[in-house]
């Protein structure tokens, strides 16, 4: 069972900084401290951080590098806490959710580097576009493929 903190209270912008709260959970749901049927989710979008920060192209920009890695540093270093504190593992199910950019090649390359650094598991948002609408994609890819089907290299 994947299981996931509150995208709110646990997460809250705050002065390009943001607030990152431990998982309410004492336990796994439904089941003790160390259950080998658990795993705990989180989704992570330098986006969540701030309105203005993905408010030019709906990605985060070169001016706020430092202040996305710091951020997923900080996510990430709450959610492994977690994950150990309830003796599972963490998984990062959904991050990126990008255009074929610079910008966005530089926030996967941030995410991928944070997961590195605690063994995490993670998959991108998206890999192929399903006409997701729940996104800000219209109708641009936010997927590995555009929509003739050739590869976003960048993001691979």
């Amino acid at each position: 069972m994947y299981f996931e903190p509150g995208q709110f209270p646990e997460i809250l912008p705050w002065f390009n900084t943001g607030i990152v709260r431990n998982v309410g959970f004492e336990k796994p749901p439904g089941a003790e401290i160390g259950s080998q049927y658990h795993m705990l989710n989180d989704h992570d979008y330098c986006c969540q951080l701030s309105p203005g920060i993905c408010s030019k192209t709906g990605e985060p920009g070169p001016e706020t590098a430092e202040i996305c890695k710091n951020w997923h540093e900080k996510r990430f270093a709450v959610r492994n806490e977690d994950a150990k504190r309830l003796g599972v593992p963490l998984m990062i199910s959904e991050f990126g959710a990008c255009m074929d950019s610079a910008n966005c090649v530089r926030e996967i390359t941030q995410m991928g580097d944070v997961t590195d650094e605690y063994l995490n598991s993670w998959a991108y948002w998206e890999f192929k576009t399903y006409k997701d609408l729940t996104t800000s994609a219209g109708d641009r890819s936010e997927g590995f493929y555009n929509y003739d089907g050739s590869l976003q290299k960048g993001k691979v």
